[in-house]
């Protein structure tokens, strides 16, 4: 398929030979992960503790750390969301490019147990920018027992200086989640003052669907959000007090686990071409959209990482997406699963034109791209 431009949804291209690699470990093995003292269950155990090292590696994350895989991020969320026993008047702070994957669980405790929900504050005279004054005026009168922040906006691409915020946070005694769906793997993140780092396997680690999780501390105080088997401790009837097991109920996808082993592997031993790819790949696309007068880029590139979202004249956001769609270009509308990233922006209820590139964007795609915009042009 060319003329793929959604890869902040999901990564389209992967690595050559991922998916013959995950069938033909399907076919030898097939296995349940380390339930089975036999040798095929055994060899899926550890596939999975290598996977577990691999992200720590790729991540850096500090030796005391550890790996809980789950089938998504937004499952992730929820565990680390539910699992901090928020109560009444605790005061959660939040960016306001947060996915519904972060807000939705948010809201729910608010109606639920009565926390508060605060916004980090922008400047006043530039709205990509975060107010670090204002920040800590706001954490000094009202302490934030919670900071969850997304690395990079699903809707604009913005990245948010995430160190800074989780060090200012951190002096306050404030718990520290980082939503890294749309820059695992591609950005880096010092996670010393971050206490649960999250990662969708499908999008930069260029995985296949199925499998998320989080970096966390070994001794994290969560608590589980599921529960079910695991494998170990199985005569308790609690949760085992040990991480990650503690929040890993049920089967484990063997086959997503095979298939992120093998895209990690390709960006470790491809690192630098595909960080360098990344910053070709959103310059080329910033480049092909900003020569066309109907559409209005909103994305503050350069200060973005792999989405252009853009308003178009004339045109609602959907309706332009689907005309793309007609022409075989692949692009997202609407509100991208953050309304308030667009209340925020003043792109509320109509939306955003969402481009998004990955390391594995070729150039064919911009050639279509480029093509189709042109033709467009004559007849909007």
């Amino acid at each position: 398929m060319k003329g793929y431009f959604d890869n902040a949804a999901t990564t389209y291209k992967k690595p050559d030979g991922m998916y013959g690699f995950m069938a033909q470990y399907m076919e030898t093995y097939g296995a349940d992960i380390g339930r089975g003292s036999y040798k095929v269950s055994t060899d899926g155990y550890n596939h999975l503790l290598a996977l577990r090292r691999k992200i720590l590696s790729l991540t850096s994350a500090p030796e005391t750390d550890t790996v809980v895989i789950l089938p998504s991020a937004t499952i992730a969320l929820n565990t680390i969301i539910f699992g901090l026993n928020l109560q009444e008047g605790d005061v959660v702070y939040i960016s306001h490019f947060e996915h519904n994957a972060v807000l939705r669980p948010l809201y729910a405790l608010q109606r639920q147990k009565g926390i508060q929900i605060k916004i980090l504050p922008m400047q006043k005279e530039n709205i990509f920018e975060f107010d670090f004054n204002q920040i800590e005026k706001e954490f000094s009168t009202q302490k934030p027992k919670a900071v969850i922040i997304s690395q990079v906006s699903n809707v604009i691409g913005l990245v948010a200086p995430v160190e800074r915020i989780a060090e200012m946070a951190k002096r306050y005694g404030a718990i520290v989640t980082v939503d890294a769906a749309q820059s695992c793997g591609v950005l880096e993140c010092n996670l010393i003052n971050i206490d649960y780092y999250v990662f969708a396997g499908h999008k930069t680690l260029l995985g296949p669907y199925g499998i998320g999780g989080f970096v966390c501390n070994r001794n994290c105080a969560l608590q589980p959000l599921f529960l079910g088997g695991t494998g170990i401790d199985s005569a308790n009837t609690e949760m085992p007090k040990s991480v990650p097991e503690r929040f890993e109920a049920g089967s484990i996808n063997l086959m997503a686990v095979i298939g992120l082993e093998y895209s990690i592997d390709w960006i470790m031993t491809h690192s630098k071409e595909v960080q360098e790819s990344e910053k070709v790949n959103i310059e080329k696309l910033y480049n092909i959209l900003k020569e066309f007068n109907y559409l209005e880029v909103v994305t503050p590139y350069p200060k973005a990482s792999g989405i252009i979202s853009c308003k178009v004249v004339g045109y609602t956001s959907n309706e332009f997406s689907n005309i793309l769609a007609e022409h075989g270009i692949a692009v997202r509308g609407g509100l991208h699963c953050a309304p308030e990233s667009h209340k925020y922006l003043k792109t509320f209820p109509e939306g955003l034109v969402r481009f998004s590139v990955s390391c594995l964007t070729d150039n064919q795609d911009f050639i279509m791209l480029d093509r189709v915009l042109h033709e467009l042009e004559g007849n909007l």
